[in-house]
């Protein structure tokens, strides 16, 4: 299950709220790189204390699920110093990645076929001849693939494992449909996926062990989605106001989180596993993934060894001749 890019929170902090990063910490967020400033830099101790609360400013985001915006770290966490943003973000990614097997990884620039008008203008005013970048990061897993188990990558208790669990699922699933359907899902369309899952007007809430509030409305998770940037819902104002008319698209974060790979291998796990016809229908919706190769059980593997043993063991007795049991019956 992905989340494989699926990263440990530690604890909530909210995108505007004011924190200060210049509280002195544990040595063991000290950065190596400190020593990489320029002449004009600040001393190693300052660059220090830049890389680690550079560091801890990027995991109080992925708690609540906030991007890591350039804007922000400039302001919440460089201050006067600026001009060290390359320095400080190359040894806060050693000490993310030596540290806490993450790393931080550029969110896609938005669609412009999905921004609101008012959201063209603006990218329009700012447009220059550089690619397009969103100038926002997020932390993903970097885990080598056999430390990927479930018993190493639990999801984090945000509010409870249960509920961080379920939410995880939920739009893992959402994103894959969306991307199978060629990527987009109209809403009607998307309301008979969650129907045969059971969740048409309810879902799983971040806490169900609450017996006060075990479930939450659909519509409220699928907000709390939107917001955290994993789903993307388009309103066509030509359309008759049908469901219709509503369309779903996979938003920055779920691209990130969940990509192409991750969505093979969702597939193949609900199927039980591959098989040539499951590939090439993989292939066909998800253009770029690596083809696994079918599965083939022990029992079948063992079941056509003994067959070839059984015909070799009758070819090697047809060769010997008949034997002395063989022999006395004629004779």
């Amino acid at each position: 299950m992905p989340r494989l890019q699926q990263s440990r929170r530690q604890r909530p902090v909210d995108e505007d709220e004011d924190v200060d990063m210049h509280e002195p910490q544990d040595d063991q967020y000290a950065s190596d790189g400190a020593a990489d400033e320029t002449m004009n830099g600040p001393p190693n101790e300052e660059l220090s204390q830049l890389i680690k609360g550079l560091v801890r400013y990027a995991i109080a985001c992925d708690f609540s699920r906030t991007p890591i915006r350039r804007d922000a770290i400039r302001e919440k966490v460089l201050g006067t110093n600026g001009r060290q943003f390359k320095t400080a973000f190359a040894g806060a990614q050693k000490q993310l990645r030596a540290v806490f097997g993450m790393e931080m990884v550029e969110l896609p620039a938005r669609d412009k076929n999905l921004m609101t008008t008012e959201q063209k203008r603006k990218a329009a005013k700012s447009q220059s001849q550089k690619e397009a970048t969103s100038n926002a990061y997020i932390l993903t897993n970097i885990l080598p693939e056999e430390l990927r188990t479930p018993a190493l990558t639990r999801p984090s208790k945000v509010v409870s494992a249960e509920g961080e669990a379920a939410y995880t699922a939920l739009y893992t699933t959402i994103i894959s449909l969306i991307t199978i359907s060629g990527g987009e899902l109209s809403d009607t369309r998307l309301r008979r996926h969650l129907a045969r899952l059971n969740a048409a007007e309810y879902m799983p809430s971040m806490n169900p062990n609450d017996p006060a509030n075990p479930t939450e409305k659909t519509d409220v998770v699928l907000q709390r989605m939107i917001k955290h940037g994993y789903l993307v819902r388009m309103v066509d104002n030509r359309g008759n106001g049908d469901d219709d008319s509503t369309t779903w698209h996979v938003g920055p974060r779920g691209k990130a989180e969940v990509p192409k790979e991750s969505i093979a291998g969702f597939v193949r796990t609900i199927y039980g596993g591959s098989d040539p016809e499951l590939e090439s229908k993989i292939q066909i919706s998800l253009k770029g993934v690596k083809e696994r190769k079918p599965e083939i059980h022990e029992q079948e593997q063992e079941q056509g060894l003994g067959d070839e043993d059984e015909v070799q063991d009758d070819e090697e007795m047809q060769e010997a001749g008949p034997s002395n049991g063989q022999r006395r019956r004629h004779a």
